[in-house]
């Protein structure tokens, strides 16, 4: 009896979670897995996440509009994102905190794509996200 009780609450856990977690999409962990530095004069040279002092882990909150490493060894604070905007597939976000910055994110494919752009630079990075 006991037995039947523990399974059928377990089967009740589960049917309540799984509904609230997939209602709430605005949210998508990400990990950054491989960067580039581009400049006019000498292409561009590939980085890992860590020499460019990025954090591996952030987290994308479309409600707040924020973006938060995640990363304990790369502390920052909340990037504010601008704008958002929702293409077929995609979704675009941008802002600029010392340069001018766009990321897309793969709705289905949780595939993460991130440009920012200065004075005769640019960083690409990619990586890929849960809860597409």
């Amino acid at each position: 009896m006991g037995q039947i009780i523990r399974l059928m609450f377990a089967a009740a856990l589960f049917y309540s979670v799984v509904p609230a977690m997939a209602a709430d999409d605005t949210i998508r962990t990400c990990a950054l897995t491989k960067a580039f530095e581009c400049t006019s004069q000498d292409g561009c040279t590939e980085w890992t996440v860590q020499e460019m002092a990025l954090p591996r882990f952030i987290q994308i909150d479309l409600k707040a509009k924020t973006i938060t490493s995640l990363d304990k060894d790369v502390p920052r604070p909340p990037t504010k994102i601008a704008g958002i905007d929702k293409l077929e597939g995609m979704i675009a976000l941008h802002g600029s905190e010392m340069r001018s910055w766009s990321l897309a994110l793969g709705e289905t494919s949780g595939a993460l794509t991130l440009s920012a752009t200065g004075d005769d630079e640019a960083f690409v990075v990619f990586g890929s996200c849960m809860n597409p």
